[in-house]
């Protein structure tokens, strides 16, 4: 990863869209009342077993998840060069990538996943909708190997959606 300060590696576009930077689930009434009561069921089960960190933690965690509530999700710019993927201030070179898979679903889920050499980078979502998933998989094999074994979202964009988190 490597912010950008000139556009020396956007000087060739091949793709470029404008995107949010993350997903933001729209919450009812019902969902803070039952993740408070959730979380106040959790401390307390924490504080009963002597596990403060841990009730600590559980605390930070929600308070996080509230304050990305009140933020707005921004509009950014992904970018796909010869050399890398622009996503919002960060370049990403190819060489620091293992591998991609996209996703589509009638649903509206079109997801470009990318998979860093780096694990605790973890993973990287882009939101293709509006553009041609099948151009930007045929630009990209000429960079990066296709992870073909994944045929469904990962689990964990299932469970952030299904909570909206």
């Amino acid at each position: 990863m490597q912010n950008i300060q000139d556009n020396k590696q956007l000087s060739e576009v091949i793709f470029s869209w404008k995107c949010h930077d993350y997903i933001k689930y729209k919450k009812n009434t019902y969902w803070y009342l039952i993740s408070f009561l959730i979380l106040v069921a959790m401390v307390g089960w924490a504080i009963y077993t002597v596990n403060y960190l841990f009730a600590v933690f559980l605390v930070l965690f929600y308070l996080i998840v509230i304050m990305y509530e009140f933020k707005e999700s921004e509009v950014i710019d992904c970018i796909i060069t010869p050399d890398g993927i622009k996503h919002g201030k960060n370049f990403f070179f190819y060489k620091s990538i293992d591998n991609f898979f996209i996703i589509y679903r009638d649903y509206g889920i079109k997801n470009l996943y990318i998979d860093f050499k780096n694990p605790l980078r973890g993973r990287l979502v882009i939101d293709l909708e509006g553009l041609d998933a099948v151009k930007i998989r045929e630009f990209l094999l000429q960079f990066l190997a296709e992870d073909l074994d994944r045929e469904v979202e990962p689990i964990s964009e299932r469970l952030r959606r299904w909570l909206r988190i």
